[in-house]
């Protein structure tokens, strides 16, 4: 293989990698977000009225 060809294909699979990092980052941030959610309702709910 040639330098170019390996070139190209090591930042393919950078581009890949930081597509996927970015995604589930994003995945684990509304994880956190959607827990946090549940947790004020949960709170809310067990306030007497």
């Amino acid at each position: 293989m040639d330098t170019k060809a390996i070139l190209d294909h090591q930042f393919v699979v950078a581009a890949y990698i930081v597509t996927w990092v970015i995604q589930l980052g994003y995945l684990a941030w509304l994880g956190m977000k959607w827990r946090a959610q549940k947790r004020e309702v949960a709170r809310i709910a067990k306030m007497p009225r």
